[in-house]
């Protein structure tokens, strides 16, 4: 197992060409980080969001329960008749029961950045300069964009993951305008999922 992850860590390190500023026990943390999404097959949780726009006095708080399916299904559910749905046929976001063509749009490419964030780390980090560092008993993993598209959108992504568990615990998107920072707890991995939840 270790001789894996060492060589998990190698192909990286190549890959994305990272600094050797990261500890040992930093480096081995990120492969078994890595390690751990690459193979997973479901994750559920509960999240709040928050939002901060340079524009609004306060911030916009929100909560609510995500599922994940790989490679690339997932439910955001703020409630009942409030939720977006991304799967291998498309990406729809419902608000009051109606589906909202605006909110689709920004769900969409928001949705798909999580999802390859959080579940594939090996695959999903091409287009992004990588560092981490860690923090207390979480390692703290920003990634920034290296692509003309995605830097129009984002300027980072910061991600904190319990280095223990190697589960995700937020999830930050930073820009211009401000940031999101989604917190999760209670998340389970590779848990059965009802397939209808992501029609």
């Amino acid at each position: 197992m270790r001789g894996k992850r060492i060589f998990i860590l190698a192909l990286l390190t190549l890959a994305f060409g990272w600094a050797s500023a990261q500890t040992q026990q930093e480096k081995e943390a990120f492969a078994r980080i890595v390690s751990s999404t690459t193979g997973m097959k479901t994750m559920t949780a509960d999240f709040t969001e928050t939002k901060h726009l340079q524009m609004l006095e306060e911030d916009a708080v929100q909560s609510g329960k995500l599922w994940y399916k790989a490679p690339s299904c997932m439910r955001w559910e703020y409630g009942r008749d409030f939720y977006g749905v991304l799967s291998q046929k498309g990406a729809y976001m419902v608000r009051g029961g109606k589906r909202d063509g605006a909110l689709t749009r920004g769900f969409t490419q928001t949705g798909k950045m999580v999802t390859g964030l959080i579940s594939n780390l090996s695959e999903n980090l091409k287009d992004y300069k990588v560092s981490y560092i860690k923090d207390g008993k979480d390692l703290k993993v920003t990634a920034v964009p290296t692509s003309p598209r995605m830097k129009g959108m984002v300027d980072s992504v910061i991600m904190k993951f319990d280095i223990t568990t190697c589960l995700i615990k937020s999830f930050e998107i930073r820009n211009n305008a401000g940031y999101t920072l989604i917190t999760f707890s209670n998340v389970k991995k590779d848990v059965e999922i009802d397939s209808q939840l992501f029609n």
